[in-house]
């Protein structure tokens, strides 16, 4: 789905329902009643500096980096008016609600054919007993070419505890599916993201079913169809109370709990891959020296900082760096992204002061987005023209 404002028309399958706006709430409602410590929305949130100062090393850093915006949510019930994620949005009463028209992904399963169970199961006996006789007990080739024949059908899985089949098809929604509110940020809580000139409230909104082929998109993207809103919120007119149309169609892993956030700017260097050779090879041998003498690392605490965030640069962890480049051939920048952790045990050096207590399965996992398994949920936007149509990575 395309950025759009107001009276601009998006290039992306975007339908309206008409009539259907207003202050918007997450999908997910979840219990705020009992806070606990780590979702006052009356703490800041501060990150630790920084272990190894890497530009005291390294001088030539400082031109690699760039500021980001932590957002550090935590549950709670912020007002249309705040920046959030999973909150209401400020939406005019007159615009019609966006939907999604384009097709989802839906997993399909069969059993396995009873007679190649029997096959399945005589194979994976005879493997292991040879695994308890000492001699080896890797799969032969016969049992590799029943497997295949279990998953026969194109881009099919397998799973031998229930032996069945598994794929994923495309399927239409039977009407237009209804977008969640995912986030709203004012500029000035995000100053390390450029506006489009007359905007100052974004807001995003996806489907929350999983997409394959999205117009626009790269080919092997996975994931929800997101809707970019760039507004004046002064010339937001809302109707209080009003209740958007819910999607029919979701995926747990797309429905965001309600959220205030504690904004909070923090420096970054560029991924290490990224940087000039030479400049690399010169980081790669004190990286070997910082891990093995104080347990950091430039990926996991020096350089990118995790969670959820606006701006700054992104990281390239689970597959090799990739172009992100607009249409118009400009390399494009990190808009937003949506992390499934705001830390974990790789990346717990960022975990901030405030939190140093806090249970690390509820605070580290506010927001309840889950995007790629646990990953990041990355949009990018044109630095010359953030209208452009934006790009969506799935880390």
């Amino acid at each position: 789905m395309a950025s759009v404002m107001p009276g601009v028309v998006g290039q992306a399958p975007v339908d309206q329902v008409d009539g259907r706006a207003s202050s918007v709430m997450s999908v997910r409602a979840d219990n705020l009643t009992s806070q606990q410590p780590w979702e006052s929305r009356t703490l800041t949130r501060t990150t630790p500096p920084r272990p190894i100062d890497v530009t005291a090393v390294l001088p030539e850093l400082a031109a690699h980096d760039r500021e980001t915006t932590r957002l550090h949510p935590r549950p709670g019930a912020p007002g249309a008016a705040e920046s959030s994620i999973g909150g209401p949005l400020l939406w005019p009463a007159s615009e019609p609600w966006p939907t999604c028209s384009a097709p989802r992904m839906v997993q399909r399963s069969e059993p396995i054919a009873p007679a190649l169970v029997i096959a399945l199961q005589q194979a994976q006996a005879k493997r292991e007993a040879q695994q308890g006789a000492g001699r080896g007990g890797r799969r032969s080739p016969e049992e590799f070419a029943l497997l295949d024949q279990a998953s026969s059908r194109h881009g099919a899985t397998f799973d031998l505890t229930d032996y069945t089949t598994q794929w994923y098809e495309s399927e239409a929604h039977r009407e237009p599916n209804p977008l969640v509110a995912v986030g709203q940020m004012h500029a000035r809580d995000i100053p390390t993201v450029r506006f489009p000139s007359g905007t100052d409230l974004l807001q995003v909104l996806w489907c929350p079913t999983d997409h394959q082929d999205l117009p626009g998109q790269p080919r092997f993207y996975w994931g929800p169809s997101v809707h970019l809103v760039w507004r004046r919120a002064s010339e937001v007119s809302s109707a209080p109370g009003s209740v958007p149309p819910q999607p029919r169609d979701t995926h747990d892993a797309y429905l965001p709990t309600s959220c205030v956030l504690h904004p909070e700017q923090v420096t970054e260097y560029q991924y290490a891959d990224l940087l000039p050779d030479a400049l690399c090879e010169r980081l790669d041998a004190h990286d070997e020296r910082w891990l093995e003498e104080t347990g950091f690392s430039y990926q996991y605490d020096l350089s990118i900082a995790p969670g959820c965030k606006a701006g700054g640069w992104a990281s390239w962890h689970l597959t090799d760096p990739a172009p992100v480049n607009c249409r118009c051939g400009a390399s494009m920048d990190l808009l937003l992204s949506f992390d499934s952790s705001e830390w974990d045990g790789g990346s717990k050096s960022w975990r901030p002061v405030e939190d140093s207590e806090a249970n690390q399965v509820g605070a580290c996992g506010p927001t309840g987005l889950t995007p790629g398994r646990w990953g990041a949920l990355r949009i990018f936007i044109c630095p010359i023209d953030p209208m452009h149509p934006h790009l969506l990575n799935i880390q």
